[in-house]
């Protein structure tokens, strides 16, 4: 690290968000297996489909992606960024 700069802590939030999320969508998982608040953790799913194309006349680019969020994953989103504030 260089002397004299200071680290803004973006990059440290943005990771405790992400462990938190992943954290929260592993309990989550687990509550569900058990049947405990089975409604409440039911995904939403934001689904980008992967025939999405850009197509120039010299490249053709195809991407898409699929994202399911819970209740958990949001509680635990929360959490990492709580955390972060405190850190």
């Amino acid at each position: 690290m260089a002397v004299g700069r200071n680290s803004s802590g973006t990059g440290r939030m943005i990771l405790l968000i992400l462990i938190g999320a992943a954290l929260g969508t592993l309990v989550g998982f687990g509550l569900d297996k058990y049947g405990i608040f089975a409604p409440f953790l039911k995904p939403a799913v934001i689904d980008f489909p992967s025939h999405t194309y850009f197509d120039f006349f010299f490249l053709s680019l195809s991407f898409g992606f699929r994202l399911s969020i819970t209740s958990a994953t949001l509680i635990g989103a929360l959490g990492g960024y709580m955390l972060s504030r405190k850190w």
